[in-house]
């Protein structure tokens, strides 16, 4: 199966409860405790305190008819770490390990296959597990980066250095020679104090990275603009002069004569000899090119000078005052809005739910509207359009790799202690913390069977009485 499709091996969802119906009137009280105790139940149970870690094999897909129903997705490592799902792939590496051998697996999804068992070498009997078994694979840790780019990087370098230490022990540790083979094989598969140990060097070969990648795109920058400063200068020369007609030379119409006097020229008969044919296509030539650079001119400076205008205008929106404010409030108006629909208030009819909907679907719109018109105005203030960079050469327009840069890189361990086996050896500004794996589980009140039906009846009747009394106040008013 391809790799692609792990995370897709979703079950689907029970189907909503609805209190309400489309009218807007309570079901009948029989029908209306039976929907009451199966929405206790459902919000009764602690879906995400099983934290999954590996792909369920025997998961099917939904039907190809089921499509309107939204896949329910298995609690993993990527609802802790990134909960909204804006991560790139690449931006987040997942750290899994062993619990029995401390063997390690790198990954850059939150579920793990059999695919993976491929970076385990074979060392020995008992040495690579056929297939991952859950109950044997815990999270160690997860490295957060900025970008998709330096995530990959991260990535090999970690993979390249994991497999040294599996291959090339005995350069580092030679004594591990005299030890029993059973033994030997335990040293070489504990790859726990190595993993901390290559995640700060990995992390110190970014930075000195960062640093070398910074001064060549700074370079690269300031190169770029003394090029378009001298070269617009002179696109703007060469158009004025052209419109204001000073000079017979930066008239178009004078060279387009010139041109076609010269040709005319070249076909008479007392020019034919060799001198004068040479001199004349010299000086047709040096007019020709007179005037492909004046139209050059006046073509660039009408098509900056409409981009210039047309950016304005998209940009109108992100120079009003408060447009930050404005935008980080409808964002976090749609995030309500999207997690009311994806968990929708029973006690509310479908009416409101598609109201909702269509709320969503305009407040996404004004944001896309919003960071075009942002956008927009960072590409007028910079000159970092396509139309400015159309006069770059080709060496200048090559673009350079982002550089790298450890703010915001972040490493978040299952046990904190982890982390003191590389101590003293991590660059400076990496932010350390606790991956919380259990919350869920502490903040779960386990009931016995006797206490848990006691509380489902107290909610089942206060949910009724709550419903009761609103549609009284519906009904009088």
């Amino acid at each position: 199966m391809p790799r692609t499709l792990s995370r897709l091996r979703y079950k689907l969802p029970p189907p909503p409860v609805a209190f309400v119906g489309n009218s807007g009137r309570l079901v009948s009280d029989t029908v209306l405790e039976q929907r009451a105790k199966a929405y206790v139940d459902r919000q009764s149970n602690p879906g995400d305190v099983r934290l999954q870690v590996v792909v369920n094999p025997k998961a099917r897909l939904p039907a190809a008819g089921q499509t309107l129903v939204a896949p329910r997705k298995p609690f993993t490592l990527r609802d802790i770490v990134d909960p909204d799902g804006k991560a790139l792939h690449g931006e987040i590496i997942y750290v899994f390990r062993n619990i029995k051998t401390n063997q390690v697996i790198y990954s850059l999804g939150e579920l793990m296959n059999d695919h993976h068992l491929a970076q385990l070498p074979f060392i020995g009997k008992h040495s690579k597990p056929p297939t991952l078994r859950p109950d044997e694979w815990t999270p160690h840790c997860v490295i957060t980066f900025p970008t998709p780019q330096q995530g990959h990087s991260a990535y090999r370098r970690l993979r390249e250095l994991r497999k040294l230490h599996e291959y090339s022990w005995d350069k580092t540790n030679p004594g591990w020679k005299a030890q029993p083979i059973k033994q030997r094989i335990k040293l070489i598969m504990d790859q726990r104090a190595n993993t901390t140990a290559d995640i700060a060097a990995v992390l110190n070969m970014q930075d000195s990275y960062a640093q070398v990648t910074k001064q060549k795109y700074e370079e690269r920058q300031k190169e770029e603009n003394e090029f378009m400063d001298k070269k617009w200068a002179e696109i703007d020369a060469l158009a004025n002069a052209a419109l204001l007609k000073l000079n017979l030379a930066d008239d178009t119409k004078w060279l387009e004569h010139q041109i076609r006097s010269l040709s005319f020229k070249l076909t008479m008969k007392h020019n034919q000899n060799a001198a004068d044919q040479k001199r004349l296509k010299n000086a047709r030539t040096i007019q020709e090119i007179r005037l492909r650079k004046i139209q050059y001119a006046q073509r660039k400076a009408v098509q900056f000078r409409t981009l210039q205008e047309t950016l304005a205008k998209q940009a109108a929106p992100a120079n009003e005052f408060g447009a930050d404010d404005k935008l980080h409030e409808l964002k976090h108006q749609a995030n309500l809005l999207r997690k009311a629909i994806q968990n929708p208030d029973p006690t509310r009819s479908t009416v409101d739910t598609a109201v909702d909907k269509d709320l969503l679907v305009q407040k996404e719109e004004e944001i896309a509207a919003l960071e075009l018109a942002f956008e927009a105005k960072a590409q007028s203030e910079n000159r970092n359009h396509y139309i400015a960079r159309s006069i770059l050469p080709k060496p200048l327009k090559k673009t350079l790799p982002t550089p790298y840069t450890l703010e915001g890189v972040s490493v978040r361990w299952a046990d904190l202690r982890d982390a003191l086996f590389a101590a003293e050896k991590w660059p400076e500004g990496i932010e350390h913390d606790a991956l919380v794996i259990n919350k869920a589980r502490r903040e779960a009140a386990m009931f016995s069977a006797d206490e848990y039906n006691a509380e489902r009846r107290k909610e089942v009747s206060q949910i009724m009485q709550m419903l009761q009394q609103s549609q009284s106040e519906v009904a009088t008013a």
